[in-house]
């Protein structure tokens, strides 16, 4: 959902969650709303692709939009429920967090399988060689027609998303698995034998030092190869008359 919609939306996701007092209802506009464009998108060249015969690039492509869908939508999720905490505490009501805590795990669980999705697609695209350029707006630029993909360029460029897809994929499984061992490790009410706290201090250490760094290389090495700068790069055709929409 774009920035400029917020104003009018946001009375009418107030009004849902005073009504039904469910954190998780009341952020589904916002997230179906960002997530629809991704999809469509995501549809439409799937279906080109595999027009062309190409299988493997059409499913890649679909995959990292899916990716990209559930990622916008777990960031317009984050962003309501962050909104509709500070308004409810602004004006003196005191929200359950409870119910904060359970769209919080909603969204978590979409950031999870946004990683999951966006780690295959990755890796199909660096396996088979294939370039990709994702944007939601991407079918509303070129106003459906296929024959524009390669005449798409930006001047200057504009974000691939691809970037947040690859960069999530790399760092939320170091996260999750530093966070679990931790808990795992301090399960025992924070008494800590001396052998736990080196394995404790080691864990943080592989999870939250290394493996950043780890992630951050593998970012390097593979976004090069992968992430397009423009459209035009991913769909090289005869007509090469580029235009910036």
């Amino acid at each position: 959902m774009t920035i400029w919609l917020w104003p009018a939306v946001l009375p009418i996701l107030l009004l849902i969650y005073w009504l039904t007092s469910s954190v998780v209802v009341a952020t589904l506009i916002p997230s179906v709303s960002a997530a629809l464009p991704a999809l469509r998108t995501g549809w439409w060249l799937r279906a080109y692709e595999l027009s062309l015969g190409y299988r493997m690039r059409a499913n890649t492509l679909w995959y990292f939009y899916l990716a990209d869908a559930l990622w916008l939508a777990a960031a317009s999720a984050f962003t309501t429920v962050v909104i509709l905490i500070i308004i409810n505490t602004r004006i003196g009501i005191q929200p359950d967090m409870t119910k904060f805590a359970t769209a919080m795990l909603t969204i978590a669980g979409g950031i999870v399988l946004t990683t999951l999705i966006g780690l295959y697609a990755a890796f199909q695209a660096w396996r088979h060689s294939i370039r990709v350029w994702i944007h939601p707006k991407t079918h509303q630029w070129t106003g459906g027609d296929e024959e524009k993909l390669s005449r798409l360029v930006f001047l200057p460029q504009r974000l691939n998303h691809g970037v947040f897809i690859l960069g999530t994929s790399l760092v939320v499984p170091g996260l999750l698995g530093g966070t679990a061992m931790l808990i795992a490790l301090t399960g025992n009410g924070g008494r800590m034998t001396p052998a736990m706290e080196y394995i404790s201090l080691a864990v943080m250490l592989l999870f939250f030092v290394a493996l950043p760094i780890v992630s951050i290389i593998a970012y390097i090495g593979v976004s090069g190869s992968i992430l397009a700068s423009n459209p035009s790069d991913c769909w090289l055709h005869t007509d090469r008359n580029q235009f910036d929409p």
